[in-house]
């Protein structure tokens, strides 16, 4: 059995990451390369209507191209064929059309009228190229398969730039929530979490329930019920948050949302080099500190090139565990790579391959269980965990002229072992008196795969079709220890899933008048789940073996009306269907009998759950595209809720628990007023349960638990020149969390979030090299973050996870 350990000496081993962070930025400084803005590309844009025509220079070209109101100049006929810089395509392809543009950094333009472009209100500093300071908003959104400005799509979805994650300090998902308040991520440590959206939450335990959050690295889905993988966003062309159902879009279906990570493409021009190394230190903490770096190489006469992304970091801890007498103890390493490399196979078609590899260590977990004295908690032994992802794919995308084809295929190995202090008498107790672990060992072989055909853009019918399958061979080992010399184990499980699963989906968006469009499409989706599980206790040497399968065949629908009012006002409706597939209960201690369909709970079978999201939006364009609105209410239905629930043992299983609604409003802007950007974002809902089960009394009144019931964020850059070049960048962001409380049958369940934290940080920035100061929560809050830890001691011992103390960042990146 996987048991492992801590390290014996703790200072050898941050001595030893310390040499390797700075190994690591000292290999990535011995390249050299140029900026994007230099590189060379190829283009192949055949003659249509100029507003099409640059969606595709976006997208061939890696840019973020900002459409205002171009007028008579949309309609003209633009075609543009052979290898260019940025700037030279994108002149070539508006001469004489009578638009010009504006170069906001060295991958993002602003496309206007010749009148527009001259006028006053867009009289704003031209920056230099490093300071890669995005428009109001990142306009192009691949994660809809069709790359679209986003102030033209009739969805809820957020885009942000890989210059405002670097700007605003954003390493994971986890720091993502600061400045998208509709996202909310669970706080039990770095590689622990489950990613939750739009006031949906199934509780804080991850289990045998599918994600309500899909988590997708370009075209590949990354978990099915595992935590979220917590990779480091490094090398991030953007980050996408796609809220609601999205069947028909992806066929591995979700009913909270998608979160779409893209990543930056190989150059085939240029090769390039960047490298950043930073230490922080926190208050009344350990030192954290990490390193990166980035190769770009071109391959075979430019018809090629590979892009290497490595990271190394440590998060230094900031807890005391007085029974053990440890400071510090729940620090965290993340240490992993990404690589793709693309090869044009001819001027159609493009073969890509990549590989991720990421390993997450932590020393002890990171919540509380003494309110008078704060960052303390007393277990009897450290609760390690590991979280180690690999994921290598393959891809193959090309113009069919009539349609783009795309395939991809990968394999995912996923390994999550985290263990737990089961020392203290839960209401149940398997193991003798003393100290003892829950162990609990996660093993994931998954191969996902999925098809494509998307319309040309000229088209006047818009549509999207594809298919999707994935296999998954699960294996779980749960076990309950003794560990008084010599360890011996008490009680274990060991269970096997068999998952398949397939759909077909699409969608097709029909002009009706003007800029009145109506989509109609689904997904049609097939899922099975073959178990078999054997339930031991050691200690009167009686076994219980299961074996079983779930089925389910379903459609969910989804519908969009949208009208385009003008060019700067879209208006829309929208409903979308989603699902959840049935399962199998196993674990369970003796005394905890699974009961059968009409039974108490547990039962041996949960039902599937089924979500309905009904949404009314407006998108608006202003001030010259210089100030982006979205707002958008919901109103979510859910049926047969899908809970992780705990056992008297502490074990957990999965249960309906009844039905909840969910009322909100989101409102997100980005406005630009010469070198200054502000965003911001604000969700104010009312997650509900009722009709709840009758087996879980103390839920009634927790309304969906987790996630609060408001938000907001906003976050602000700003830039200019100081001396020989370099600029002066300020950058902050403050984020208010509403309180809510877990979503557990206990009655030591503790209110937690309704605090309001922020980050701060100065930068000089050179055409290669920028050197940054911050400082993260800067007025020291101490706050309930999270109010779960150990399944094992929460029903006797309140809990909380607290924000991490003021910490001071000093960090430098070059690149060539």
């Amino acid at each position: 059995m996987f048991q492992p350990g801590v390290p014996r000496d703790g200072r050898l081993r941050g001595r030893r990451s310390w040499a390797l962070t700075w190994i690591v930025a000292f290999a990535a400084l011995q390249a050299g390369g140029a900026r994007a803005s230099d590189s060379k590309q190829d283009f192949n844009i055949p003659a249509k209507p100029l507003s099409a025509g640059l969606v595709d220079f976006a997208v061939q070209g890696h840019l973020s191209i900002s459409l205002v109101d171009l007028g008579p100049c949309g309609s003209t006929l633009r075609s543009l064929s052979g290898r260019f810089t940025a700037e030279t395509g994108l002149r070539r392809l508006l001469s004489g059309s009578g638009c010009g543009y504006r170069q906001i950094d060295a991958r993002a333009f602003a496309v206007t009228t010749a009148e527009a472009k001259h006028s006053a209100a867009l009289q704003a500093i031209r920056l230099p190229h490093h300071l890669t300071a995005p428009e109001a908003s990142d306009l192009i959104v691949v994660a809809t398969h069709r790359p679209t400005p986003a102030e033209r799509l009739a969805y809820s979805v957020s885009s942000v730039s890989g210059a405002v994650l670097r700007d605003q300090g954003i390493r994971d998902i986890g720091d993502l929530t600061l400045i998208s308040p509709a996202l909310t991520l669970t706080n039990l440590g770095m590689g622990r979490d489950k990613v939750l959206l739009r006031g949906l939450s199934d509780g804080p335990l991850t289990g045998l329930t599918q994600s309500l959050v899909g988590i997708y690295l370009d075209d590949t889905r990354l978990t099915y019920n595992a935590p979220d993988p917590d990779l480091r966003l490094v090398d991030m062309e953007r980050v996408e948050v796609l809220r609601g159902p999205q069947g028909a879009l992806y066929g591995a279906g979700s009913l909270g949302g998608v979160v779409h990570l893209v990543p930056h493409t190989p150059d085939p021009d240029r090769p390039s080099v960047w490298a950043g190394a930073m230490v922080s230190f926190t208050e009344a903490g350990g030192t954290s500190h990490t390193a990166d770096g980035t190769f770009n190489l071109p391959l075979l006469s430019g018809r090629g090139a590979a892009r290497l992304v490595v990271y190394h970091e440590v998060d230094g801890g900031y807890l005391y565990n007085k029974f053990l007498q440890i400071d510090d103890v729940n620090s965290s390493q993340r240490t992993g790579g990404r690589l793709t490399i693309d090869y044009k196979l001819d001027n159609r078609w493009t073969l890509s391959m990549g590989a991720v590899i990421q390993h997450i260590g932590s020393d002890d977990t990171q919540y509380t269980s003494f309110s008078s004295q704060p960052d303390t908690r007393k277990t009897r032994i450290p609760e390690p965990h590991r979280n180690d992802f690999t994921e290598y794919h393959l891809g193959l995308t090309g113009d069919l002229g009539w349609a783009k084809a795309h395939a991809s295929v990968a394999y995912i190995d996923h390994n999550i072992f985290s263990r737990y202090d089961a020392s203290l008498s839960p209401p149940i107790r398997v193991v003798p008196p003393g100290p003892a672990a829950f162990d609990a060992l996660d093993t994931i072989h998954s191969i996902v795969t999925e098809e494509t055909l998307i319309s040309s853009p000229e088209r006047s019918v818009q549509w999207l079709a594809g298919l999707f399958y994935a296999h998954t061979t699960q294996f779980n080992h749960l076990s309950l220890t003794a560990v008084t010399p010599p360890p011996t184990i008490q009680y274990e499980e060991v269970r096997h899933d068999t998952r398949d699963e397939g759909a077909l989906f699409g969608e097709a968006t029909v002009p009706i008048y003007h800029g009145l469009s109506i989509t109609g499409g689904g997904r049609f989706f097939t899922a099975r789940d073959a178990v078999t599980s054997v339930n031991t206790v050691f200690t009167v040497f009686t076994s219980a073996p299961y074996a079983g399968s779930v089925h389910q065949t379903g459609f969910a629908p989804k519908v969009v009306i949208s009208d385009r009012i003008s060019p700067s006002l879209l208006v829309y409706v929208q409903a979308a269907q989603g699902y959840r597939t049935p399962g199998i209960n196993t674990a369970a201690t003796p005394g905890e009998r699974l009961a059968d369909p009409g039974g108490n709970e547990p039962l041996r079978l949960f039902k599937g759950d089924r979500l309905w999201s009904f949404e009314a939006g407006a998108k608006i364009t202003a001030l010259g595209g210089r100030l982006r609105i979205g707002l958008a209410g919901f109103d979510v239905q859910w049926k047969d809720i899908q809970s992780d629930q705990l056992l008297p043992s502490g074990i957990p299983f999965t249960a309906n628990i009844g039905d909840g609604r969910n009322l909100g409003l989101e409102f997100e802007a980005a406005l630009r007023i010469a070198a200054l950007d502000l965003r911001a974002e604000m969700i104010l809902n009312d997650p509900v349960l009722y009709h709840a089960n009758p087996a879980f009394p103390l839920l009634s009144n927790l309304g969906l638990g987790v996630v609060p019931d408001k938000s907001f964020g906003l976050s602000a850059h700003y830039a200019w020149k100081i001396w020989g070049g370099r600029s002066l960048n300020l950058d902050g962001h403050v984020t208010y969390v509403g309180a809510s409380s877990l979503l557990l049958n206990i009655a030591t369940s503790t209110r937690m979030g309704d605090y309001t934290t922020g980050r701060v940080a100065a930068s000089i920035v050179d055409d290669h090299w920028r050197l940054t100061l911050a400082v993260d929560n800067p007025a020291d809050v101490s706050a309930n973050t999270f109010a779960y830890g150990n399944p094992f001691t929460i029903r006797s011992t309140p809990q909380s996870t607290p924000l991490r103390p003021r910490t001071i960042s000093l960090g430098v990146e070059v690149g060539f």
